[in-house]
């Protein structure tokens, strides 16, 4: 019903748009202010999962709320904080996020530390392929000259608008992943000094900081001339922004999961007024089908490769099912049987997600990986989240002498590989973890 609504008054808009310049008088759309939408930290969620406690974010949601905002208002500058990548390798993924990004008409995208990581040669490849408006101030390559372009300027409703971007000196994630391999970082402050310099005949300077947020904050007070900072990699949501001086700093947090637009709406004295507004993709949020056909094409194509191995739990020396574990702990077993991990499987078969590679890692154990899940027909008994994703033993451990320690070894960074941000955004481990927990716990001296 809210996506009829939508088209409707589109349709309104656009037609009155055309009786005004068919009578020869000057359109209202003329004199609208620019509109300056903005995201970061894809993480290369082409769509959101489906599932009932993550129906947000991912390109197709946002591409879907971009259009309608093209639909509506003539003005528009699409631009991104980085990260728009997986932060794990799997060529597939990439090139179809590129293919996807590419025809949704960015006017600039901020590099960070997770398209560096492709490889300089590969990400200028996919820029060219798809002609990415990839821009980076600070970086250089072996030879001493900028790996791309330091900044864009574009002209939207009479308006001339320069947008550039930098990147921390640091490698980032856990562990720590090295991008900076064969290039130059210069220190991103002097960096965006150099810029505002460049862009000192625009009427808007916009910064795009893919930094830890203290450090876009030092930015934004030390760089004059500046008017918006967008923070790219912070997992920190600025909900109605920072105003840091006269510059107005925003930021939409972790896994693309809102699209924030700045009204840009002239001021006194030829300044500009700044009104911001930000919308999370929720399942309220129409998505674009183009972009749904692109991530079912990736799903037929990657199902029958070995999943992105971004999952980095640890592998027990064979894959069994649940049941085996039940021959000693059948209380345990039957507990197990009443949490969300015995039915992971049927999870994403509901959302209809069950080829996708991506899914398949968390909700079944060992898939694409010796003795592990193949198929539904022909291991069912992996086609969910058993003992073993948390406690990494065979059944024949009382034999090996081995003490599983289950409150050690069910720890925070393990529950993670699975429950991340961009897969279980609102998981809570210290809520969550007592919801599978065995009352009381196997007691490993009687067995």
């Amino acid at each position: 019903m809210r996506k009829n609504h939508l088209s409707i008054v589109a349709g309104w808009v656009a037609l009155a748009g055309l009786f005004v310049l068919a009578s020869g008088c000057r359109s209202p759309a003329d004199d609208e202010p620019p509109v300056l939408l903005f995201s970061a930290n894809d993480q290369g969620v082409l769509a959101a999962c489906g599932c009932p406690s993550n129906p947000s974010g991912g390109l197709a949601k946002r591409q879907g709320l971009v259009e309608q905002y093209r639909r509506t208002r003539r003005h528009i500058l699409l631009v991104d904080g980085g990260d728009l990548f997986p932060d794990y390798e799997h060529a597939v993924k990439v090139e179809y996020v590129a293919r996807a990004v590419g025809r949704s008409g960015y006017d600039a995208i901020g590099l960070g530390d997770q398209e560096f990581a492709l490889g300089l040669d590969r990400l200028r490849e996919l820029a060219r392929t798809y002609r990415l408006p990839l821009v980076c101030a600070n970086v250089r390559d072996s030879s001493g000259r900028l790996a791309f372009p330091p900044h864009v300027v574009r002209e939207v409703g009479g308006r001339r608008i320069g947008i550039f971007a930098v990147i921390a000196d640091q490698a980032y994630g856990w562990p720590p992943r090295e991008w900076r391999k064969g290039l130059q970082v210069e220190p991103p402050i002097e960096a965006a000094r150099r810029e505002v310099k460049a862009l000192a005949d625009c009427d808007l300077r916009v910064a795009i900081s893919h930094q830890p947020l203290s450090d876009t904050r030092q930015l934004a007070a030390e760089v004059p001339g500046l008017d918006v900072v967008i923070s790219g990699h912070d997992e920190t949501v600025l909900p109605k922004g920072e105003k840091i001086g006269h510059v107005l700093l925003v930021g939409t947090g972790e896994s693309g999961r809102i699209l924030g637009a700045i009204i840009l709406g002239k001021g006194k004295a030829g300044g500009t007024d700044l009104a911001l507004d930000m919308t999370e993709l929720s399942a309220h949020v129409p998505e674009a089908m183009w972009v749904m056909d692109l991530y079912w094409d990736y799903v037929k194509e990657a199902k029958d490769q070995p999943p992105p191995d971004w999952n980095d739990a640890p592998i027990p020396a064979a894959y069994e099912p649940a049941e085996t574990c039940g021959a000693c702990h059948p209380a345990e077993v039957q507990q197990w049987l009443t949490t969300r991990h015995a039915r992971a499987y049927e999870s994403i078969r509901k959302a209809g997600r069950q080829e996708d590679p991506e899914c398949l890692l968390c909700h079944t154990m060992g898939p694409g990986r010796q003795g592990g899940f193949v198929s539904i027909q022909k291991t069912p008994g992996l086609a969910r989240v058993t003992c073993q994703a948390c406690h990494i033993v065979t059944s024949d451990h009382a034999k090996k002498k081995i003490k599983p320690e289950p409150q050690l070894t069910i720890h925070s960074r393990l529950c993670m590989t699975c429950h991340g941000p961009v897969q279980s955004p609102d998981f809570d481990y210290f809520v969550d973890k007592p919801k599978i927990l065995h009352h009381p716990p196997a007691d490993e001296g009687k067995k």
